[in-house]
């Protein structure tokens, strides 16, 4: 064989052996909000309809199939360890639930909208942190994290469940002081991953951030909001960059309230392999948003 063809062989191989390597080590990612889980309100719920909102959920999840599971307003580490059963045969574990306190929360003062990651392959670390407060601004909740490695590669993937838009009392501020603790969780987002994951973990060069970030783009009273550019500024891309709005509506039409985009995927140092999907499920008033990344 000429020397010409041989070494166009082998870099045609050497291509078609990076390219494989990029897709076996690809990640499937779901965020889902379910909504004060297992109870469906705050208010709490029988046995019977925490076991039916549980089994919804599973069956949802199940066809979806993803890697890893980033979960909003689930109870507690014991309802995510009923869920992970209720996937089966699809074998999950749950790599962290938070266990975050909450001013307004009676008792141990610990809240029921925690957030979790539930993980296929067991997560090489884990952990919660609480977001820090600013002067009097004080987001409430933090984050949970999840250090993955598929077919060698290193992911680090970040789950969230910032403040919402509602209001208490008759403050005339209070929308801009929602707004403001959402934007100072990402900022910390961001900073956290320049001056503790980039030191602690060097190895993770492709990250993921997912939950219901409780702001978009579309209406107007977010335009000036930075929660969501904080992340764009810092390297991510929103998986929902380009989507019509027809295409992504996470929390659908409620009463007066118009459907939005509250829930996103961000992603560093990789590729989305296609765009983010959503599927159906009642079980919940968010829809599931899954996508699928591999490193660059």
């Amino acid at each position: 064989m000429p020397p010409r063809c041989l070494r166009t062989l082998c870099l045609l191989a050497a291509a078609f052996l990076l390219s494989g390597a990029a897709a076996f080590a690809q990640l499937r990612v779901t965020t889902w909000n379910l909504n004060w889980f297992p109870d469906g309100s705050q208010k709490g719920a029988s046995a019977e309809v925490q076991a039916q909102r549980i089994q919804a959920a599973a069956d949802t999840l199940r066809k979806i199939d993803s890697d890893a599971l980033l979960l909003q307003e689930v109870r507690d580490y014991a309802v995510c360890v009923r869920l992970a059963e209720a996937i089966k045969p699809n074998t999950y574990s749950v790599a962290v639930c938070s266990a975050f306190r909450e001013p307004f929360v009676p008792g141990d003062g610990i809240g029921r909208q925690q957030v979790a990651i539930l993980v296929k392959t067991p997560a090489l670390a884990a952990w919660t942190e609480k977001w820090k407060a600013l002067g009097r601004v004080d987001p409430p909740r933090g984050f949970a994290f999840a250090w993955l490695r598929v077919k060698g590669r290193d992911y680090g993937v970040y789950c969230v469940h910032l403040k919402s838009n509602l209001v208490r009392g008759d403050d005339p501020n209070a929308v801009r002081k929602n707004i403001l603790k959402r934007e100072l969780a990402t900022s910390q987002l961001a900073a956290h991953l320049k001056d503790t994951l980039a030191k602690v973990i060097p190895t993770i060069q492709t990250v993921v951030v997912g939950g219901d970030f409780n702001t978009n783009i579309d209406e107007p009273a977010f335009a000036e909001e930075q929660t969501l550019t904080n992340l764009t500024a810092a390297g991510f891309t929103n998986c929902w960059s380009g989507v019509p709005l027809e295409k992504r509506i996470t929390h659908p039409k409620n009463g007066r309230y118009p459907g939005a985009t509250f829930d996103y995927l961000f992603l560093r140092g990789g590729k989305l392999n296609g765009p983010a999907v959503l599927a159906p499920a009642w079980s919940s008033d968010h829809q599931p948003v899954t996508v699928e990344v591999s490193p660059e």
